[in-house]
This record gives structure tokens, C-alpha cells and sequence, in this order.
């Protein structure tokens, strides 16, 4: 199954994105408001008029080393 990073564009759309995507397929919540999403799923956003953007590597990247090592980012 193939998957993609995505962020909402407004707090609103991220709690109406969020709730039709965890009531109806799965979704992994990353740091900084990142999603994991099969790609397949993105259809019940767009159906539902809810606007969402691919999430850019460097933000991926940034999600994924916050989860990896969280007190690098203390330190700094």
C-alpha cells in the first residue's frame, strides 16, 4: 500500500481531516501536525472538501529525527 506525508492547511481542516480519516481508514500522526496516510485515502478528504498539502521532505525529515532523538531539539 502506498502512502504519503500530509499537513492541513488550517487547525480546522486538521480536526475535520483527522476524524474522517480515523473513523474511516488509518493514519499515523507524526510531530509538528504530519500525517501518514495511504494515498487511496486522500479521496475521502477531497470528497469532503477538506484542504490538506503533501508535507515537504524537509518537514518529514524534521517529524521523523524528532521522534528519533526528541532531545536533540531541547539542546539546541
Amino acid at each position: 500500500m502506498k502512502t504519503i506525508y500530509i499537513k492541513f492547511n488550517s487547525r480546522t481542516e486538521q480536526v475535520r481531516g483527522f476524524y474522517q480519516l480515523a473513523t474511516r481508514t488509518w493514519v499515523t500522526s507524526l510531530p509538528d501536525e504530519i500525517y501518514k496516510v495511504p494515498i487511496d485515502s486522500l479521496q475521502i478528504l477531497d470528497a469532503q472538501y477538506i484542504s490538506y498539502r503533501r508535507a515537504t521532505d524537509e518537514e518529514v525529515a524534521k517529524s521523523h529525527d524528532k521522534i528519533r532523538n526528541p532531545f536533540a531539539f531541547v539542546l539546541q
